[in-house]
């Protein structure tokens, strides 16, 4: 009855404005809970980082059910990779190496300065 494109390109377009809604929700919600600065300018590229992750996380869900044999395959393929993709976006940063560099440096010789240290170059 319908060609496989027009369906395709009809899945990829209802998305947007789904998204677009769920973007905006989150964003105001997530964005105000956070305490971020309220400036229009970082507000939009918030807004617009936010939209694109959900999309290709989305478009990446239709992909694997479209590509698998059956929803339950898509949902364990789809886990393990959003997995991998939350290893990577940045929220493991290993601890700098020249904080050790700086200890030796500074010359800092009992554990609890080095403990000190430490704990004020993770969160600084």
């Amino acid at each position: 009855m319908y060609s496989a494109l027009p369906f395709a390109f009809a899945q990829v377009a209802i998305e947007i404005p789904y998204t677009m809604f769920q973007t905006l929700l989150y964003g105001i919600l997530v964005y105000s809970l956070i305490n971020l600065e309220w400036t229009l300018v970082k507000f939009m590229w918030y807004l617009f980082f936010m939209f694109f992750t959900f999309l290709y996380f989305t478009y990446y869900g239709m992909m694997a059910v479209s590509l698998t044999p059956n929803s339950d395959i898509a949902a364990i393929l789809s886990s393990a990779f959003y997995a991998i993709w939350n290893l990577f976006t940045g929220f493991i940063i290993p601890h700098p190496i020249a904080s050790l560099v700086e200890m030796v440096l500074l010359g800092i010789t009992s554990f609890m300065d080095f403990v000190w240290t430490i704990w004020f170059t993770i969160w600084r």
